[in-house]
């Protein structure tokens, strides 16, 4: 069952991905979707990996997330709208105002259990969740996201270091080390 959901989901998010104003379009399929929240925490749940991509083309990237209250996620960027539906738990996006040679905590954004939260292409934020368990999350990218280069942020100067998945893991965080860091 749940790997149809999503098969399905993934099908009806390429529609709207192609359609003539997609970032409207995809933000309120994702509305539409929380009329079977559980049944889609429980797919992403099923998922092997924290972080899936389930389909990738031109028009878009659409990704299975799962975060943990004690881990946080590195300062990145996309350079593409994302948009974010939570199915289960709280999402936490650290956003961080970007200038030259600096990095800037702006806020800490909540997403909850049945809201969308979108970012535009110029956003910086790391991930974590909030709460006692994981949250359950799909981000739909508005583009190909696995075929851009983009960057990570250093935590303490801000400085941009290339975004490969050695550079993402070694600079995963404990929520304890962040504090001071409004995380």
């Amino acid at each position: 069952m749940s790997q149809s959901l999503l098969n399905a989901f993934v099908k009806r998010v390429r529609d709207e991905a192609a359609s003539d104003k997609p970032t409207t379009a995809l933000r309120e399929l994702l509305k539409d979707s929380f009329s079977q929240r559980n049944s889609m925490a429980d797919a992403i749940a099923a998922q092997e990996e924290d972080e899936v991509l389930l389909f990738e083309d031109e028009t878009c990237s659409i990704w299975t997330c799962r975060y943990y209250p004690d881990i946080v996620l590195p300062p990145h960027e996309h350079r593409m709208t994302v948009h974010i539906a939570v199915y289960q738990g709280n999402e936490v996006e650290v956003l961080y105002h970007r200038g030259q040679g600096y990095l800037r905590h702006a806020q800490n954004r909540v997403v909850s259990e049945g809201e969308v939260l979108s970012l535009g292409s110029d956003a910086v934020h790391a991930v974590t969740a909030e709460g006692i368990g994981q949250s359950h999350a799909i981000h739909i990218y508005e583009g190909p996201l696995t075929k851009v280069k983009r960057s990570l942020f250093d935590w303490t100067n801000g400085s941009e270091i290339e975004f490969t998945m050695e550079n993402f893991h070694a600079m995963l965080r404990k929520r304890s080390e962040l504090d001071e860091l409004k995380v």
